[in-house]
Protein backbone atom coordinates (compact mmCIF):
# COMPACT_ATOMS: atom_id res chain seq x y z
CA UNK A 1 0.00 0.00 0.00
CA UNK A 2 2.66 2.76 0.95
CA UNK A 3 4.70 1.60 -2.33
CA UNK A 4 1.65 2.30 -4.16
CA UNK A 5 0.54 5.81 -2.52
CA UNK A 6 4.53 6.71 -3.40
CA UNK A 7 3.98 5.24 -7.21
CA UNK A 8 0.89 7.81 -7.48
CA UNK A 9 2.43 10.82 -5.81
CA UNK A 10 5.43 10.74 -8.22
CA UNK A 11 3.31 10.62 -10.96
CA UNK A 12 0.59 13.34 -9.87
CA UNK A 13 3.82 15.35 -9.61
CA UNK A 14 5.19 14.45 -12.81
CA UNK A 15 1.81 15.80 -14.47
CA UNK A 16 1.91 19.00 -12.01
CA UNK A 17 5.61 19.65 -13.61
CA UNK A 18 4.40 18.77 -17.49
CA UNK A 19 1.57 21.29 -16.87
CA UNK A 20 2.85 23.73 -15.82
CA UNK A 21 5.77 23.65 -18.47
CA UNK A 22 2.85 23.46 -21.07
CA UNK A 23 1.50 26.43 -19.64
CA UNK A 24 5.11 28.15 -19.00
CA UNK A 25 5.46 27.90 -22.88
CA UNK A 26 1.93 29.30 -23.45
CA UNK A 27 2.70 32.23 -21.89
CA UNK A 28 6.23 33.05 -23.73
CA UNK A 29 4.88 32.57 -27.19
CA UNK A 30 1.80 34.81 -26.08
CA UNK A 31 4.32 37.52 -24.85
CA UNK A 32 6.44 36.98 -28.34
CA UNK A 33 3.78 37.73 -30.38
CA UNK A 34 2.41 40.85 -27.89
CA UNK A 35 3.56 44.57 -28.51
CA UNK A 36 7.38 45.06 -28.67
CA UNK A 37 7.54 42.44 -31.49
CA UNK A 38 9.11 42.70 -34.72
CA UNK A 39 6.46 41.61 -37.50
CA UNK A 40 4.68 43.23 -40.26
CA UNK A 41 1.08 41.80 -42.07
CA UNK A 42 0.96 44.12 -44.69
CA UNK A 43 -1.89 44.16 -48.18
CA UNK A 44 -1.50 45.91 -51.36
CA UNK A 45 -1.81 45.66 -54.82
CA UNK A 46 1.85 45.57 -55.33
CA UNK A 47 2.66 42.79 -52.52
CA UNK A 48 -0.73 40.95 -52.03
CA UNK A 49 -1.09 39.86 -48.12
CA UNK A 50 1.65 38.48 -46.50
CA UNK A 51 3.66 38.70 -43.28
CA UNK A 52 6.36 40.54 -42.77
CA UNK A 53 9.27 39.29 -40.16
CA UNK A 54 10.83 42.63 -39.93
CA UNK A 55 15.10 41.87 -39.94
CA UNK A 56 16.23 45.39 -38.97
CA UNK A 57 14.16 48.74 -38.32
CA UNK A 58 15.11 52.36 -37.95
CA UNK A 59 13.93 56.06 -36.84
CA UNK A 60 15.07 59.48 -37.04
CA UNK A 61 13.64 62.90 -36.15
CA UNK A 62 13.46 65.88 -37.77
CA UNK A 63 11.61 69.13 -37.18
CA UNK A 64 8.65 69.82 -39.13
CA UNK A 65 7.15 73.00 -39.41
CA UNK A 66 3.20 74.09 -39.60
CA UNK A 67 1.84 77.77 -40.96
CA UNK A 68 -2.22 78.53 -39.98
CA UNK A 69 -4.00 80.88 -41.67
CA UNK A 70 -2.75 84.46 -39.42
CA UNK A 71 0.87 82.78 -41.22
CA UNK A 72 1.62 81.67 -37.30
CA UNK A 73 4.40 79.08 -37.13
CA UNK A 74 4.23 75.95 -35.07
CA UNK A 75 6.58 73.38 -34.52
CA UNK A 76 6.86 69.03 -34.02
CA UNK A 77 9.35 66.46 -34.10
CA UNK A 78 8.89 64.19 -36.77
CA UNK A 79 9.91 60.93 -36.00
CA UNK A 80 10.48 58.82 -39.58
CA UNK A 81 10.16 54.93 -39.16
CA UNK A 82 11.41 52.60 -41.77
CA UNK A 83 11.25 48.41 -40.88
CA UNK A 84 11.90 46.00 -43.57
CA UNK A 85 12.96 42.09 -43.88
CA UNK A 86 16.17 42.69 -45.13
CA UNK A 87 19.63 44.61 -43.70
CA UNK A 88 18.97 48.23 -44.03
CA UNK A 89 21.51 50.39 -44.90
CA UNK A 90 21.73 53.27 -41.64
CA UNK A 91 24.68 55.10 -42.26
CA UNK A 92 23.21 58.25 -43.83
CA UNK A 93 19.79 58.44 -42.72
CA UNK A 94 16.77 58.56 -45.36
CA UNK A 95 19.76 58.89 -48.27
CA UNK A 96 20.63 55.01 -47.23
CA UNK A 97 17.37 54.11 -45.70
CA UNK A 98 15.88 54.74 -48.98
CA UNK A 99 18.26 52.61 -51.14
CA UNK A 100 16.52 50.59 -53.78
CA UNK A 101 15.87 46.88 -53.08
CA UNK A 102 17.77 44.01 -54.67
CA UNK A 103 15.18 41.31 -54.86
CA UNK A 104 11.49 40.87 -55.12
CA UNK A 105 11.24 39.25 -51.74
CA UNK A 106 12.33 42.37 -49.92
CA UNK A 107 9.87 44.53 -48.52
CA UNK A 108 10.36 48.07 -46.61
CA UNK A 109 7.66 49.78 -44.77
CA UNK A 110 7.51 53.52 -44.06
CA UNK A 111 6.07 56.02 -41.69
CA UNK A 112 6.09 59.02 -39.72
CA UNK A 113 4.86 59.77 -36.17
CA UNK A 114 4.27 63.55 -35.37
CA UNK A 115 4.88 64.69 -31.93
CA UNK A 116 3.44 67.15 -29.58
CA UNK A 117 2.78 71.07 -30.43
CA UNK A 118 5.97 73.01 -29.99
CA UNK A 119 8.99 70.55 -29.57
CA UNK A 120 11.32 69.68 -32.30
CA UNK A 121 13.77 67.33 -33.60
CA UNK A 122 15.87 66.79 -30.94
CA UNK A 123 12.30 65.93 -28.56
CA UNK A 124 11.93 62.13 -27.47
CA UNK A 125 8.89 60.73 -28.85
CA UNK A 126 6.26 60.00 -25.80
CA UNK A 127 4.40 56.58 -25.06
CA UNK A 128 0.89 56.92 -25.85
CA UNK A 129 -1.64 56.60 -29.87
CA UNK A 130 -1.32 58.57 -32.74
CA UNK A 131 -3.92 58.79 -34.76
CA UNK A 132 -4.24 58.93 -38.40
CA UNK A 133 -7.24 61.07 -37.98
CA UNK A 134 -5.76 63.91 -35.83
CA UNK A 135 -5.35 67.29 -37.04
CA UNK A 136 -1.46 68.38 -36.87
CA UNK A 137 -0.12 66.49 -33.37
CA UNK A 138 -0.08 63.21 -32.23
CA UNK A 139 -0.71 62.13 -35.97
CA UNK A 140 0.59 59.27 -37.90
CA UNK A 141 0.80 60.01 -41.69
CA UNK A 142 3.00 59.54 -44.55
CA UNK A 143 2.45 55.50 -44.86
CA UNK A 144 3.91 53.42 -47.11
CA UNK A 145 4.91 50.45 -48.26
CA UNK A 146 8.11 49.32 -50.84
CA UNK A 147 8.42 46.39 -52.72
CA UNK A 148 10.15 45.36 -56.32
CA UNK A 149 9.31 43.53 -59.32
CA UNK A 150 10.94 43.17 -62.70
CA UNK A 151 13.60 45.18 -61.70
CA UNK A 152 12.09 48.32 -59.75
CA UNK A 153 11.09 49.70 -57.26
CA UNK A 154 7.54 50.31 -56.44
CA UNK A 155 6.35 52.79 -53.89
CA UNK A 156 2.96 52.44 -52.43
CA UNK A 157 1.69 55.55 -50.62
CA UNK A 158 -1.46 55.25 -48.32
CA UNK A 159 -3.94 58.08 -48.90
CA UNK A 160 -3.44 60.44 -45.85
CA UNK A 161 -7.33 61.95 -46.98
CA UNK A 162 -8.48 58.52 -46.21
CA UNK A 163 -5.97 56.92 -44.06
CA UNK A 164 -8.01 55.49 -40.95
CA UNK A 165 -5.88 53.75 -37.93
CA UNK A 166 -3.59 54.58 -35.64
CA UNK A 167 -0.18 53.86 -34.40
CA UNK A 168 0.26 52.82 -30.19
CA UNK A 169 4.12 53.72 -28.75
CA UNK A 170 4.25 51.49 -25.79
CA UNK A 171 7.86 52.43 -24.82
CA UNK A 172 10.35 54.80 -26.11
CA UNK A 173 13.62 55.19 -24.75
CA UNK A 174 17.03 57.36 -25.80
CA UNK A 175 17.77 54.22 -27.89
CA UNK A 176 14.23 52.57 -28.79
CA UNK A 177 11.26 52.94 -30.00
CA UNK A 178 8.43 49.40 -29.73
CA UNK A 179 4.60 49.52 -30.55
CA UNK A 180 1.68 48.55 -32.72
CA UNK A 181 0.47 49.72 -35.81
CA UNK A 182 -2.60 49.30 -37.52
CA UNK A 183 -3.19 51.56 -40.35
CA UNK A 184 -5.20 51.20 -43.54
CA UNK A 185 -6.59 52.92 -46.92
CA UNK A 186 -8.90 51.86 -48.94
CA UNK A 187 -7.72 47.58 -49.38
CA UNK A 188 -4.12 48.67 -48.53
CA UNK A 189 -3.73 48.05 -44.90
CA UNK A 190 0.00 47.26 -42.45
CA UNK A 191 -0.55 45.89 -38.98
CA UNK A 192 1.57 44.55 -36.70
CA UNK A 193 4.47 45.00 -34.00
CA UNK A 194 7.68 47.18 -34.07
CA UNK A 195 11.01 47.82 -32.29
CA UNK A 196 13.37 50.60 -33.80
CA UNK A 197 16.46 51.48 -33.14
CA UNK A 198 16.35 55.14 -33.13
CA UNK A 199 19.32 56.89 -35.26
CA UNK A 200 21.19 60.13 -34.00
CA UNK A 201 22.92 62.94 -35.68
CA UNK A 202 26.52 63.50 -34.79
Amino acid sequence: MPQTQSLERSFARRIIFTLCLVALALFVGACGKGAGGNSLHVKSAATGEKDVPVKSAYAYAVTKSFTDTSNTITTAAAYNFDAANYDLDATNFAMTLDKPLTSDDQIRVMFSLIGGQGTDGKAPLKVGTYSAKADKFLKVETVGIVSRKGGADSKVWLDRSTLAGEVKVTSASADEISGDIDVSTGDTSIKGSFTVKILKRK
